[in-house]
């Protein structure tokens, strides 16, 4: 059964949790009857799989600041916060990089200590 990204949330650490939320809030403003069949992490990044009947967009979003994501797909929405997510600390929300352990992970240098 799909749902919407609130239903998700404890699929990915807690630092992701804004980012989700804004995404949640864009994909209703796109499309409010957005449906996702999977939230995770993957190679230390965000993953999110809509069920809109749009394939993700492969290709890269313009470079936009964050905030300013209006007038985007769904897709694209998905594919903008998937890529922020590389910058964000996945347990704290800090500012963070990948880190090569037995698996990747992104995470501030805090956490990653």
């Amino acid at each position: 059964m799909s749902s919407q990204i609130p239903a998700f949330l404890d699929d990915v650490g807690r630092g992701w949790h804004p980012l989700l939320q804004r995404l949640h809030s864009d994909l209703l403003a796109a499309d409010p009857g957005y449906r996702v069949s999977q939230v995770k992490e993957k190679y230390g990044e965000l993953r999110v799989y809509l069920l809109t009947g749009l394939l993700r967009s492969l290709a890269a979003p313009d470079e936009r600041e964050p905030d300013h994501y209006e007038g985007l797909t769904p897709s694209q929405l998905v594919r903008a916060a998937e890529q922020e997510s590389a910058r964000i600390c996945e347990y704290c929300g800090a500012p963070g990089r990948s880190r090569d352990r037995p698996w990747i992970k992104t995470l501030c240098d805090d956490c990653a200590g």
